[in-house]
Order: C-alpha cells, then structure tokens, then sequence
C-alpha cells in the first residue's frame, strides 16, 4: 500500500496540470493513468507523412494564453493553420456552394438571411449566461432543435445548427438542451467568436503533435509518480483519507484525491460511499458525443490550385466539417470531422466502405477525383476508444443543467473533480482542460494548508 499526499487519476491535460501545481506547492502525488500513454484526448503519432493529431489539434496564441504559454515554457515549435482560399459548403448531392472562408455561405432561396437571425437570438441568449452560475441558465426545457424550431426555422437554418452541434459536441440539436449549449457557446467566448475568420485565422498548431503538451508535462513531474496501465477500480473514504484501489488489485493511500476526465467515465469507479444522489444523477444523464476524426494525406495540395482552403461544411455527410491539416514541410492533408448522427451511421459500416464514403464525399466537395488517391488514410473513433467513451465534451438533455448542474465540481467528500467540461471557459478545449486542473489543485491546496 503507497502512501502520498494526494492521488490524481487521470494523465490527460487537466490531471498532468493538476500534479504539477501540487508538487510545486511541495505536495506528493502520485498520477494514474489507465492507458498506456499520457495525453487523455491529445493523441498524436508519426506515420509515413509525418505528425498526425488523431485528437485535440489547435490552440490559439492570443485567446487561449494559458495553453499557449504552456506551449512557449515547454519550448515547442508552433505552425499556423492553413486558412487561405475559399471554402466550401455542401448543401445536398448536387449543390456545393463556394463561398469567403470564416463568413456565412449563400443558401438556396436566400435561408442565409434566416440562419444570421438565428445567430443574433443565440447571441442574445447565450450573453446572459453567468458562466460561474450555468445551472441558471435559461432554455434547459427544452432541446436546442426546439428552441430553432420554435424561432422562425427554416430547412437551412436546422442544417446549419445541426453542423455546429455536430462539429462542437458531436451530437444533434435534439439531443441537447438549448442551455446546455449556450453554455458551450458563451464558455468560449460565444459562437460567433469561434466561428469568424479572423479568429479561426489565429489558430496554431504544435508540430511535434499536441500530445507533446501532455507528455511535456509528464516529464516535469517528480521521477516514478506517473503509473501508466494503472486503471483505478474503486475508492473508499474515510475521515482521514482516501484508499484507491486499481484492477490489479494494487492499493494507493492519500489525504485526497482528484479525478481528472469527463463525468460519464465515472461509472467505471466504485465509489464508496457512493457519489451523492444529485451527482450521480448528473453522471449517469451527461454523454459524449459519436466523433471520429479521418485523416487523408495527398502528395501534393491539389485543392489548393483550385483556389480552395480545404475548409468544408456538410449537411449531407458523413463528414460534417473538414480542415486543411498538412504538415509544413511534410505532407499535404485533409482532415474530417464524422459526428452526431451521420457519424454514428457512418462508424456501423465495413472499413472500405467507410473510407470509400469519405473519399467519395471530398471529391463531390472539392469536385477533384484526385480525392480517391490518397497516399495515407487514418482514422480514430473516440466513441470506440475504452477511456475516452466519446469526444470531445459532455453535454447535457433537458431538465439536467437545471437541477443537478450546480454539483458538477462540488468535491465528494475528500475526492474533488477536473476536466475541460467544469472549466469556466473554454470547456472542450484544452485550455479549458489545463485551467480546470490548476483550479482543483488550487482547491486541495488550501484544504491540505
């Protein structure tokens, strides 16, 4: 039986972080990790094109400092996301519309000016959110798909919301409260903030791979307290401390414990005694989105000399967005984004057929049949990955933020919870993840004083 100060479970950003603020306060930690690495949903390998993020990609240097300062102190190199050109939206199987990158496409039969009235609602809505008081939030009744619905809908407005629940949570509009989306919006800075070009244009991205955040981190850790393949099984309280148990059977004493990843993954803990009524009801009504990132890689950027970015929007699918995600100096590359619904169908079928279907998609889009050669393809299911259950942040169904939201960063006893989704900005983000970590430290710090 190990004895320390306090337990962290979790090596994804938010628990490396929250080590690391302990141990700077001089408090002994021990980390435990169930998988076989450290990064949590910050993943990235090396293949024959170079580095590939299957997970978290892009940081922004002026509006997410606290990950981009970690970037600078680490000494990791930065390369600008590639936004030049036009982009693209596919409306149906016979309508691709061009259009300025980071602006509202033209719809049929002028619906563009029924999708920027929709924004301005949500704008109203979402800048009333008191991001430290979510659980006031109004519009938890009812799902986002019937508070567009219920405001002037159109077929293109429906579409295009469903491609931002789709790209942001993974999810469709029926499947979230209006609230629970608001939240999401106003977190980071509101949707129209992350949506515009000249934001989107400060994007960055770290060429070594984001994973090398986690793993930079890791390394800064006191020698021997970071324990990979340890995945905890359950925990007992007592009024001195806590006892976690992994599924070895191994045994772990500490004064406290913080639990670092997304509150669906809680079920997998047998918490005794058990999480309080409200909390476990929040755990077992949270979900993560179906999301799956495709990665084609080309021998050279024949989108480009077609004057397009590579930045798509779909209403059709299987993918619901793509990006331009080649490596500088290395290979030339398409990433798509195959969430929510038409994820979820696209994940059931064979392999060939769902490469197949991607490829298929990108040609249509980018109206090239250069699309069906690529020279590597790669994708990662999130829905499938045992310790991840879904990417990228919980949401939440009507009648859930309103009644048991309140407690989702409210400690059990002398376990305290971390994660992007109970960061008070940039929840889904891995800014959100690394402020979340440094507040549950702060939070044991004082307790332990």
């Amino acid at each position: 039986m190990e004895s320390t100060d306090v337990i962290v479970i979790g090596a994804g950003l938010s628990g490396l972080q929250a080590a690391r603020s302990l141990q700077d306060e001089g408090i002994t930690t021990i980390l435990l990790e169930a998988r076989s690495r450290v990064g949590g949903k910050t993943w990235s390998i090396t293949d024959s094109t170079g580095v590939a993020d299957l997970g978290a990609e892009w940081l922004n240097d002026t509006t997410q400092p606290t990950v981009y300062h970690l970037v600078q102190k680490l000494g990791l190199e930065c390369a600008a996301v590639q936004v030049q050109g036009e982009a693209v939206l596919h409306v149906d199987e016979k309508t691709v519309i061009r259009h300025v990158y980071g602006e509202q496409a033209p719809l049929p039969n002028g619906e563009e000016a029924v999708v920027t009235r929709m924004k301005a609602m949500l704008e109203e809505e979402y800048s009333k959110v008191d991001l430290t008081r979510c659980h006031d939030c109004e519009h938890d009744d009812i799902t986002l798909e019937d508070f567009v619905r219920s405001r002037g809908r159109s077929a293109g407005t429906l579409a295009t919301v469903a491609v931002w629940t789709r790209v942001m949570l993974g999810c469709e509009p029926g499947e979230l409260s209006a609230a629970s989306f608001l939240v999401y919006c106003q977190s980071q800075g509101g949707l129209m903030k992350m949506r515009s070009g000249k934001t989107q244009g400060r994007y960055v991205t770290v060429r070594t791979g984001t994973q090398s955040i986690a793993e930079g981190l890791a390394a800064s850790l006191s020698p021997g307290s970071v324990r990979l393949n340890t995945a905890v099984q359950s925990m007992a309280q007592t009024s001195d401390g806590v006892t976690v148990y992994s599924a070895a059977g191994n045994g772990f004493q500490a004064k406290k414990v913080i639990v670092a990843f997304s509150s669906p993954l809680y079920r997998k803990i047998s918490f005794n005694p058990p999480l309080p009524t409200e909390k476990a009801r929040l755990v077992d009504s949270t979900a993560l989105g179906c999301y799956t990132k495709v990665l084609a890689s080309y021998s050279r950027p024949w989108w480009r000399e077609k004057g397009l970015s590579g930045a798509s929007q779909s209403f059709v699918g299987p993918a619901a967005a793509t990006r331009d995600t080649s490596v500088p100096g290395g290979s030339f590359r398409l990433t798509g984004f195959l969430a929510g619904q038409p994820g979820r169908e696209w994940s059931r079928w064979s392999a060939a057929e769902r490469k197949a279907a991607f490829l298929a998609q990108l040609a249509i889009m980018f109206a090239s049949d250069e699309a069906y050669q690529p020279t590597d393809y790669i994708e990662q299911q999130w829905l499938h990955e045992e310790w991840s259950m879904g990417c990228p942040c919980p949401y939440t169904p009507p009648g859930v933020l309103s009644t048991v939201g309140a407690c989702l960063t409210e400690p059990h006893g002398h376990v305290h919870f971390v994660g992007t989704e109970t960061a008070v900005q940039w929840k889904g983000y891995m800014e959100g993840a690394l402020t979340s970590g440094i507040r549950g430290a702060q939070e044991v710090v004082k307790l332990l004083a």
